[in-house]
């Protein structure tokens, strides 16, 4: 086994871990109502002023501090740590293309990564704030930076799979 395998297989466990704890505790205790309303950052398509406030409007103390407190450090955590998973991926998919092409090619992993920090600091905001009517800047912008993550995401988890289909068309020519 390789040095990368290693690194891969290692990051790849602690992610998941990460991912896993981040999930279910969050749908355990961060999807709220009879609507069973997601958390801000699971919602691709975003949320309005009036999804912000009916979300909100049922979270309490213990919730607030769930999600600003162990989940936003978990969710702090797990970003970086997909990102770099990503990362470490496409790097080993690319070794055949130039060093630029390959470092151009991690922009979609970080933006990624970026994105959902942004993110999390814009909700914590909000979360922090539950007690009064939501602010319509701060959702807006912590909505569009929910969507881009879902999109850097996507392009992401897109150029992957350009990757590892490149590669396997190069290996059954070799």
């Amino acid at each position: 086994m390789t040095r990368y395998t290693k690194t891969l297989s290692a990051l790849t466990v602690v992610t998941a871990a990460t991912y896993a704890l981040l999930v279910g505790v969050g749908m355990a205790h961060l999807v709220l109502g009879p609507e069973k309303l997601q958390p801000f950052d699971l919602r691709p398509l975003g949320y309005s002023v009036q999804d912000a406030a009916q979300y909100l409007s049922l979270l309490n103390e213990d919730k607030a501090a769930l999600y600003t407190g162990l989940l936003r450090r978990v969710d702090t955590l797990f970003p970086v740590l997909f990102g770099l998973w990503m990362g470490w991926v496409c790097w080993g998919l690319t070794r055949t293309l130039h060093p630029w092409s390959r470092v151009i090619l991690l922009v979609a992993p970080a933006s990624y990564t970026v994105m959902d920090l942004c993110e999390n600091a814009l909700v914590a905001d909000m979360v922090l704030a539950f007690k009064t009517p939501p602010n319509p800047t701060l959702v807006s912008l912590a909505s569009s930076y929910t969507v881009s993550k879902f999109v850097t995401l996507f392009v992401a988890f897109g150029l992957l799979l350009v990757m590892m289909i490149r590669k396997i068309g190069q290996s059954r020519l070799d």
